[in-house]
């Protein structure tokens, strides 16, 4: 039994690895056979397929190391043509194109500044901020956004801001309410909303991806 146990835990981090190959792959081609969507539509599926997948992964991780290889192999292919090639509405802007290999970047940083001794409540509310945070005001920016931000922003407005404290401050203090035993998730849902939503407004188009997660999880980790 003791042999089994050790097999089991030896190979318990490749499988993921695979698994997290395996989902990505099979979001990839619901994209591609999606041909009534428009580009803005697939890139939020993605994204938010590929943020879920990455979240419900990343627990499972016993090693660092071994969860560092999705993330840093994903660099390297959507900075690549070979995504790109598959589905080149993906890339149509040059943001666009810049946050395909931006968002593992995100996942990868977020990793090695915050796993500590695994994948903890800081790395997961920084996942879940990316997840849904940023696809939320994308898309109520672009629908309802009137009042943009002038000075800074980017072009994003305080409607999109606000989606993004809202919906990315429920995702973290839910994450708060089971991973972090003591802690008020309302005070996490509101401290880390209020700072990614920040970030997310302050940041060139594309790079969000990676400062989101990162602030998110600093501010977490700060308020535990």
């Amino acid at each position: 039994m003791r042999i089994v146990s050790a097999v089991h835990t030896w190979l318990q981090d490749p499988l993921w690895v695979l698994a997290s190959f395996g989902v990505v792959w099979v979001l990839v081609v619901l994209a591609r056979r999606a041909r009534a969507w428009d580009p803005g539509t697939k890139r939020r599926f993605l994204h938010i397929g590929i943020g879920a997948c990455v979240f419900a992964i990343t627990p499972r991780f016993q090693h660092l190391a071994w969860a560092l290889v999705p993330p840093i192999a994903f660099i390297a292919i959507n900075a690549s043509r070979l995504l790109r090639e598959r589905l080149p509405e993906l890339a149509d802007e040059p943001a666009a194109a810049r946050g395909l290999w931006t968002f593992p970047l995100g996942v990868a940083v977020t990793y090695v500044l915050f796993w500590g001794d695994g994948a903890g409540a800081a790395v997961l509310a920084g996942i879940a901020a990316l997840t849904v945070g940023d696809p939320a005001a994308a898309w109520v920016g672009r629908r309802w956004g009137e009042r943009r931000f002038r000075g800074f922003g980017f072009g994003r407005s305080l409607e999109g801001s606000l989606a993004f404290l809202v919906v990315a401050g429920v995702a973290v203090g839910w994450v708060a309410s089971y991973a972090a035993p003591g802690a008020i998730p309302l005070r996490f849902a509101v401290g880390c909303g209020a700072v990614g939503a920040a970030v997310e407004a302050v940041s060139p188009p594309g790079w969000d991806n990676l400062f989101v997660p990162v602030a998110v999880a600093a501010a977490f980790g700060m308020l535990l």
